[in-house]
């Protein structure tokens, strides 16, 4: 049997319902709580305290490029409790300065220029739309937009560049005639195809997917992890893999 993208839609759905029902699934179902739960908090607060620590946690570690250091929650918990809403004071500033260090004092006075966290999010939403960034990295971008509501932003790492490629999805659902598999906007663009296209109508937690492959995101990164359901990582263990019948890969390398 070759492979069919069609099919390949219904076997991921079918992987996602048991991902939910899966012992694992506390940490999977916690996640997209907390991505509901965010979703409209810019929106009621433009100067979310929780949105500023993700994104100083973000300039911090490079995009978490690096490991966040073991005191950084407890700095910005002490920092939450003295400035709380008044932390555009230049005290504030100055100790925002110091927890990311002295070599990231230009990413703080850029976050500054904005009046709010709302419009630097508006900002960056679009820049984004266009490949670009500021203050944070790349996939730092993608993924705080994702996080407080941008659900058509998709962080892309080695585990979700696995899968889309592996799985068919970058076969079948690249919309450029020379898209390049190592682009991660070709990669995104691709996963934001298959979702518009094979899960149009499909609601997952009381969200509709087609709309959302930033959620579909962590279903891919979930599958992939190994601290999570362990699976297409990189040596894919697809003997206990729920599409081995439907997964490009799979049937490519089978026996």
């Amino acid at each position: 049997m070759g492979f069919d993208i069609n099919m390949f839609a219904d076997g991921f759905k079918n992987t996602i319902n048991w991902m939910l029902k899966d012992s694992r699934a506390k940490e999977l179902t916690n996640d997209l709580l907390s991505l509901k739960n965010n979703k409209n908090i810019i929106e009621t607060d433009p100067d979310s305290i929780k949105a500023l620590s993700m994104i100083i946690e973000l300039i911090k570690t490079n995009s978490w490029h690096s490991k966040t250091p073991a005191n950084f929650k407890s700095k910005m918990e002490s920092f939450s409790s003295e400035y709380g809403i008044n932390f555009r004071t230049q005290e504030a500033k100055d100790k925002l300065i110091a927890i990311v260090g002295e070599r990231k004092k230009k990413n703080i006075e850029q976050l500054f220029t904005y009046s709010t966290l709302k419009q630097f999010t508006d900002n960056l939403y679009n820049l984004a739309l266009r490949g670009e960034s500021e203050v944070i990295g790349e996939k730092g971008r993608d993924n705080y937009l994702r996080d407080f509501g941008h659900w058509d932003r998709i962080p892309i790492d080695i585990h979700e560049m696995r899968f889309i490629i592996r799985s068919g999805i970058y076969h079948s659902c690249s919309s450029k005639e020379k898209s390049d598999h190592q682009n991660k906007n070709d990669l995104h663009d691709a996963l934001t195809r298959f979702c518009t296209t094979y899960l149009k109508g499909y609601v997952v937690e009381d969200i509709e997917l087609g709309s959302a492959p930033g959620i579909v995101d962590i279903f891919i990164w979930s599958f992939s992890a190994e601290e999570r359901y362990n699976i297409c990582v990189a040596t894919p263990k697809c003997e206990k893999c729920n599409l081995k019948g439907v997964c490009l890969y799979a049937l490519t390398n089978s026996p």
